[in-house]
């Protein structure tokens, strides 16, 4: 069932809500000064893209961040979803259409060539999810980690 929500920029006052957000998506609490940090980094940077959904007066349900890089293989500027996470309750409404929706024409405004994401090979809904609203699974992504 799909309902309206609002789709805003993301602001400094939405931290906490955020934080609890990316807290559900990644099953564990994230250091304060850590998170703080690179949430005011978001907000300054000018190719980082943030918005909430938000559900009734002020529930931030949702969220979602992409970054923007030029890219000399791709000839011009490319977005990659950072983080994209609708709260367990808002799942299956439409919320997640919504943010992505929103996000398109304010790429298209900056030039992007394309948006990407990448998704962790466990989260299959999501893959479902992504593939429903246009994405194709065209890339293998590998990872070192230090």
């Amino acid at each position: 069932m799909e309902e309206n929500y609002t789709i805003r920029k993301a602001e400094q006052s939405d931290a906490s809500s955020v934080k609890c957000l990316l807290e559900e998506l990644e099953n564990r609490e994230f250091d304060q000064g850590i998170f703080d940090r690179i949430y005011a980094e978001y907000l300054h940077t000018p190719l980082t893209l943030m918005q909430v959904a938000v559900h009734g007066e002020d529930e931030i349900v949702g969220f979602i961040s992409c970054k923007g890089q030029s890219l000399l293989h791709h000839e011009g500027l490319v977005f990659e979803i950072q983080e994209l996470i609708v709260t367990a309750s808002h799942q299956g409404r439409g919320v997640g259409r919504q943010l992505i929706a929103a996000l398109k024409p304010e790429l298209a405004q900056l030039g992007a060539k394309s948006l990407e994401v990448t998704s962790n090979k466990r989260r299959k809904e999501a893959h479902a999810f992504y593939q429903s609203v246009g994405f194709l699974n065209s890339h293998e992504k590998f990872t070192i980690y230090f």
